[in-house]
């Protein structure tokens, strides 16, 4: 487990430095604020997660989504053009603790009882990137998403322990906007879908997702967000074999940030 601890650290430290850089960019790298409120979106949100092993009880987790997406190519592109392009690198953490009552463990007749760790995250970086057709009324995208991911529940490490340090995905994208303004172009509803049904080389991986814009700004959004994945997980605290397990995930919070 301290492997899984190391690597929440670094993602906690990454993603702090992504958040600093979208405050201090104006003064380092001459940006102005408006530069990075186009190029740059962050959520901040609750979320519940949860691995279940097979022929097992779920495990669940409860705790904080953070996450930041900056745009590369579609933050220099006339947004009103009929031809739509979005792409963006992005980061997300979500870290918590279990919720599920945690495993008492004994290794030896001399040995104390062990608890097992309550504390838990799930991440996941990548590149997305999709095309179609926007007008003043709606758009229709579509593309891919290439996206590594880990997670944990107390004991129990998807990815397993003789596997990949991270599980890769490579989901097809679709999504769709329809205009709520007849005033404001960024006044848009969002639906976006994910679905790879995995293979060998990659894990399963589905999700959906719906943004709602606050007031005619543009720049304020609820945003929810259903997440499956079917792939190995371990349970390294009593030091099981590998299983096949579901993971699904649920969050809910605000989003800051102009129309990708």
């Amino acid at each position: 487990m301290k492997t899984t601890h190391v690597f929440a650290k670094i993602s906690l430290t990454i993603l702090l430095l992504s958040f600093c850089h979208s405050i201090f960019a104006q003064k380092y790298i001459y940006l102005s604020k408006e530069s990075i409120r186009k190029l740059m979106r962050v959520n901040i949100g609750l979320t519940q997660w949860s691995i279940t092993q097979k022929d097992s009880s779920s495990r669940n987790a409860i705790g904080l989504h953070l996450s930041d997406e900056v745009k590369m190519i579609s933050g220099f592109i006339d947004k009103k053009s009929e031809f739509a392009l979005f792409d963006a690198i992005y980061f997300d953490l979500n870290m918590g603790m279990m919720t599920s009552q945690p495993t008492t463990f004994k290794m030896s007749a001399s040995s104390s009882l062990e608890n097992e760790t309550r504390f838990s995250f799930t991440s996941n970086f990548g590149y997305l990137i999709l095309g179609g057709y926007r007008n003043k009324k709606f758009g229709a995208l579509a593309g891919m998403d290439f996206r590594w991911r880990q997670a944990t529940v107390g004991g129990i490490d998807m990815p397993n322990l003789d596997g990949p340090l991270l599980y890769f995905s490579r989901p097809f994208v679709l999504r769709g906007e329809y205009c709520l303004s007849k005033e404001n172009f960024d006044r848009r509803g969002i639906l976006m879908f994910w679905y790879d049904g995995g293979s060998d080389s990659r894990a399963s991986f589905q999700s959906v997702r719906l943004e709602y814009p606050l007031g005619d700004s543009g720049k304020w959004w609820v945003v929810g967000q259903y997440t499956h994945q079917s792939a190995l997980s371990q349970d390294n605290f009593r030091v099981l074999d590998p299983y096949n397990s579901s993971f699904n995930q649920f969050m809910f919070g605000l989003r800051i940030g102009k129309l990708p």
